[in-house]
């Protein structure tokens, strides 16, 4: 697999004003220094200016801010720039930026940056990089790559996120019929699909009685045969194990 293209394309695609784009990725650490390696290499290639650009600059003219704030509340707290830093920031125009080591309080980290950067930290294990990935206040999109199917499909279970892409990124976009939306922070609803189409539409629920109900229960002269009945049920019913 080529996780680092999809690492690169997600991050810094549409210089990284994605709504689901890559924002974070944790990694085991064995293999920590090798995925950086290759994202940094891909970064390295990204063009900024001119017809062949690779992205453009910032669509709103006070988000270079953000990412300037973001990526110095970053460094302050001991993480590494190892790609780009604080000096990508021209105006509107923004160069690839990678982080690693980055505290897990850090506003990069926390919060959407919006912007062509990227931060890669290393975990111990999958369960610690799904407890991460959970941590913060935001649920819209996920991505998780690995060579087992079964884990694959559990890790996606365990990740709460709107939509999880198994070994690419923005894999459900091109899947009109699954529904796309977040969760927690992110909002609510959904695009797409039957779910997104009930959007559109406002429920109504109609409920008719087609015969005599075998309790008169419906009405403020309830006979005491109905009661003594009704007595009797709930307990059997709704009372068990109580």
């Amino acid at each position: 697999m080529t996780e680092d293209r999809f690492v690169v394309f997600g991050a810094m695609g549409n210089a990284g004003q994605t709504c689901v784009g890559v924002e974070r990725v944790y990694v085991e650490k064995p293999v920590r220094d090798a995925l950086v390696a290759k994202v940094v290499e891909r970064a390295q290639r990204l063009r900024l200016g001119g017809d062949d650009a690779s992205y453009g600059p910032m669509t709103l003219g006070t988000q270079p801010d953000v990412v300037a704030a973001h990526v110095a509340d970053a460094i302050a707290r001991g993480g590494t720039a190892v790609f780009g830093g604080p000096e990508s920031v021209n105006g509107r125009q923004i160069g690839p930026i990678v982080l690693t080591d980055v505290p897990e309080d850090a506003d990069a980290v926390r919060l959407e940056t919006f912007g062509p950067t990227v931060v890669i930290n290393a975990v111990a294990s999958l369960d610690e990089a799904v407890e991460k990935a959970n941590a913060t206040d935001y649920g819209l999109g996920a991505a998780v790559f690995t060579r087992s199917a079964k884990t694959g499909e559990s890790v996606a279970g365990r990740l709460k996120a709107g939509v999880v892409t198994i070994n690419s990124v923005l894999g459900f976009a091109a899947i009109p019929a699954l529904p796309f939306g977040g969760a927690k922070g992110s909002g609510f609803g959904r695009i797409h699909g039957a779910d997104g189409l009930r959007e559109f539409s406002v429920p109504k629920s109609v409920a008719r009685q087609t015969r005599k109900a075998a309790l008169n229960l419906l009405t403020m002269e309830r006979g005491e045969r109905d009661m003594h009945l009704v007595a009797k049920m709930i307990p059997m019913l709704h009372g068990k194990g109580r």
